[in-house]
């Protein structure tokens, strides 16, 4: 019986396989079957004469998490206003290709551009590379391609980046100085406990006499983080310890799970992750809806564009709620991580019929709220760190100063 290659989206994510079947028309009927949304079937026997012209141009995975984001968006921008302009795709990759700086990111537009001249289409040749594209790139180019007006898709592409990298930045931005703040911090108290403690230690151990106790800890810990096997080894087993934490995280879904859920009731980490995560799911639904994508994709793939696990199971049960046949508000309105404003904007957009131009105001009001909040934990952190610093430092320069106080009291 043939052999048939396939591509498409299942569960959000790109899928590629092969499949026995007697013809096309029932292997497509095969794939579906398994709620597979198809980009390409194609007989091996067809594949067979044209995969060896592009063996070795594949890049692989590694190469592709070398890429920068800032990278993907310079490339899109170019590739939307060349495509505007009336040059053809394929044309435009070539030129694209030899302008990247990155070589991975050129193999990659090679390998698409020579996907596109052998016959596929534009969407199948990028979600090749979802990983680096995602699949909400790969959607709406696909979109785009199926509507006839790619350039315009490739436009809300362009502005779903851009937005996406603000919000990077603006989180970024707001750790920067805290984080700044408590590397000088650690160095400046390091270099108090190996440097200068030992100084006024060689004093005090001259005078002789008891020392207050606040000197004496003062001095304990400076013995400790100077001496290899203790505060070397502790300073060592706190680093590896860390380490395997976070790649227990990364590979244990419960503990990964339990660390997102405590990420969203710490004060600092879970608004910011709730308005970041609900921004990029209405901007998504928002962009999907006017490319006609049905509803049930559409969330689909807008819960991939969270990487937290418990908004992912939220959005989940929305996506199986909406086989119910139950209004989207309320589907939203019974996840409690959802805000009720975010459910009472959707009811809104249900009552007026417009859903589209809800999702890009739901998707603009937490924008707003996330610069809003980024500017408050700015704002909260930066005297904290700073009292942090000072309260620590004044506090070892105090305990060390106390004795000669109590001396210069003495001689008075």
């Amino acid at each position: 019986m043939p052999k048939f290659a396939w591509r498409g989206i299942k569960n959000g994510a790109y899928k590629e396989g092969t499949i026995e079947a007697k013809n096309e028309h029932e292997a497509t009927y095969l794939i579906r079957k398994n709620h597979v949304i198809i980009y390409s079937v194609e007989s091996l026997e067809k594949q067979k004469n044209t995969k060896s012209i592009f063996s070795g141009l594949l890049p692989n995975e590694e190469s592709e998490k070398n890429i920068k984001p800032k990278d993907v968006l310079v490339f899109t921008k170019k590739l939307a206003t060349m495509v505007k302009a009336g040059l053809p795709v394929v044309d435009t990759l070539a030129l694209l290709g030899d302008q990247m700086e990155s070589k991975a990111f050129k193999k990659i537009l090679k390998q698409i551009h020579l996907d596109i001249e052998s016959g596929n289409s534009v969407s199948v040749s990028f979600a090749k590379y979802d990983k680096l594209f995602g699949n909400i790139y790969v959607n709406l180019v696909k979109a785009g391609e199926a509507s006839g007006k790619l350039d315009i898709f490739l436009a809300k592409l362009v502005d779903n980046l851009e937005k996406t990298a603000k919000i990077r930045e603006n989180i970024k931005s707001a750790l920067f100085y805290p984080v700044i703040l408590l590397v000088v911090s650690l160095a400046v108290i390091s270099i108090m406990l190996i440097y200068v403690v030992p100084i006024f230690v060689e004093l005090f151990a001259s005078v002789g006499g008891e020392l207050p106790a606040l000197t004496q800890m003062i001095m304990s810990a400076s013995d400790y983080v100077r001496d290899p096997m203790r505060g070397g080894v502790t300073f060592v087993a706190i680093a590896v310890g860390l380490y395997a934490l976070k790649k227990q995280i990364q590979t244990n879904y419960n503990l990964r799970r339990k660390y997102h859920r405590l990420l969203l009731k710490m004060p600092l980490t879970g608004d910011l992750i709730i308005k970041s995560g609900l921004s990029k799911i209405g901007m998504i639904l928002g962009n999907l809806s006017a490319a006609g994508v049905p509803l049930i994709e559409a969330l689909e793939i807008s819960t991939t564009s969270t990487d937290n696990i418990p908004l992912t199971e939220a959005m989940n049960n929305v996506k199986l709620g909406v086989f119910s046949g139950s209004p989207l508000s309320e589907l939203f309105d019974k996840e409690k991580i959802i805000p009720s404003t975010f459910a009472q904007m959707i009811k809104v957009g249900e009552e007026t019929g417009n859903m589209e131009e809800m999702f890009e105001s739901i998707s603009g009001y937490y924008q707003e709220e996330l610069d809003s909040a980024v500017q408050r934990l700015t704002a909260m952190l930066e005297p904290i760190m700073i009292v942090f610093m000072g309260g620590t430092i004044g506090f070892i320069i105090v305990a060390m100063y106390l004795p000669i106080f109590q001396m210069g009291q003495m001689v008075g």
